[in-house]
């Protein structure tokens, strides 16, 4: 059986000819040494690359497409192809059916409706799958839910304003992949999802389709290490968020802004994958301008997997303030690790979390509640460690990467038996 998998990454993220090749997307890549373990099927991966020539290779019994997508250089060539928010990627697609005409595989799977790659679903012949990951439709509906569309302009620097850059400006191209998802969609006839939100989704947007039920590997060191961090007087929250203003990073201030007003313990915030340059933080400090001095809130930045475990580990919880998510890997990565969970009820994160069992679930968007669970938990720690023990278990058996290995191959046997 052999399998082509299009991500949708760039070179600076995948190196082709490097000895260990990686992708930059964890679980994919955690799912990738699994497969290879197998000896029913041949792989091959093919991702952009910012080259101008279609490369290939082979490592590691893998085989390698570079699919050539240059990047425009100069700071006006990129302004222009913002200010056009074009969503065509013709060049990436011609190149990816050429790396399908060499490979020839029984089946394709997609990582994701976001990009491009989807649209060679009505140019070819062979089966493709879809591994949802989240709707660009549903996240354009919250883009605006934390910071409103006027504060994203307002607060924008004057720089980002003339060259067609940052969160508002951003909207207008995300409306336009959106568009492409929802062509994408009408024509996948296979979807791999894990929620009842993708799955509800899915059968919504693609009534037609097939859904196959599977879940996603977590990297190996989060279930190595196992959280046990004690109650002080310094109680520590911790959270894991992307530039974009759907994530949440408003609930935090205003979350720890009530915190500060109403209870007197001593509560810090670090926020990971966020640094003192991230255009989203910019906005944010503009808008809470006056409340930002008193709050204790530290950026820590993107980092490797063991020092990410090291830092939730020396933790008390775990917040994930999100607007709207499907199945967030680091949520996955908290509950593998053991530590006390409080997130917002959206999209897919009840598929993952029993509330008040495995982790207390709030309203989205509301700061008092996320305070008030927060503290919750720091007078009853015994609850919180019971929470996180639940947690811990159920991530063990969700994420057992022999039995994520059957599903997906019964996914392709499934797929390819249709289709004989």
């Amino acid at each position: 059986m052999k399998i082509l998998y299009l991500l949708n990454s760039r070179q600076e993220s995948f190196t082709l000819f490097s000895k260990n090749p990686v992708t930059n997307f964890p679980w994919v890549d955690s799912l990738i040494d699994e497969l290879q373990k197998s000896n029913l099927l041949s792989l091959a991966i093919a991702v952009p690359i910012n080259s101008k020539d279609f490369q290939t290779a082979k490592k590691n019994g893998i085989t390698l497409y570079g699919l050539p997508a240059r990047n425009k250089t100069g700071i006006f060539k990129k302004a222009l192809r913002r200010f056009r928010k074009s969503s065509d990627n013709s060049e990436v697609n011609r190149h990816a059916l050429q790396a399908i005409s060499e490979f020839r595989p029984d089946v394709i799977h997609i990582f994701g409706t976001e990009s491009s790659l989807g649209l060679i679903i009505s140019k070819q012949n062979v089966p493709v799958v879809i591994h949802f990951q989240g709707s660009l439709q549903v996240i354009l509906k919250k883009w605006f839910s934390g910071i409103s569309k006027w504060e994203q302009f307002r607060y924008a620097s004057l720089k980002d304003i003339l060259l067609s850059h940052g969160s508002f400006h951003e909207f207008q191209a995300f409306k336009k992949r959106a568009e492409r998802e929802a062509l994408i969609m009408n024509n996948c006839k296979y979807y791999v999802g894990r929620t009842d939100f993708d799955r509800r989704l899915v059968s919504l947007v693609s009534p037609n389709a097939k859904y196959f039920h599977c879940e996603e590997f977590i990297r190996k060191v989060f279930f190595e290490k196992s959280w046990d961090y004690p109650l002080s007087d310094d109680i520590s929250c911790v959270s894991i968020l992307k530039g974009t203003t759907y994530k949440g990073i408003d609930l935090l201030v205003e979350t720890a802004l009530i915190l500060g007003l109403h209870s007197p313990l001593n509560f810090n915030f670090k926020i990971i994958g966020l640094d003192e340059k991230d255009e989203v933080l910019q906005l944010v400090k503009r808008k809470y301008r006056h409340e930002f001095k008193y709050l204790n809130i530290s950026y820590l930045g993107r980092m490797d997997a063991d020092k990410l475990a090291l830092n939730l580990c020396n933790s008390n919880f775990y917040i994930h303030p999100s607007y709207i998510e499907n199945s967030p890997n680091s949520v996955c990565e908290a509950m593998a690790l053991g530590i006390p969970i409080i997130s917002t009820n959206v999209g897919g994160i009840s598929s993952l979390i029993s509330d008040k069992k495995e982790g207390i679930l709030v309203q989205e968007g509301e700061p008092f509640a996320m305070a008030a669970a927060i503290l919750e938990l720091s007078r009853n720690y015994q609850y919180a460690r019971l929470l996180g023990k639940n947690a811990r278990k159920r991530s063990v058996q969700r994420h057992a990467p022999s039995e994520i290995t059957k599903q997906l191959l019964n996914t392709y046997k499934s797929i390819l038996q249709e289709n004989e």
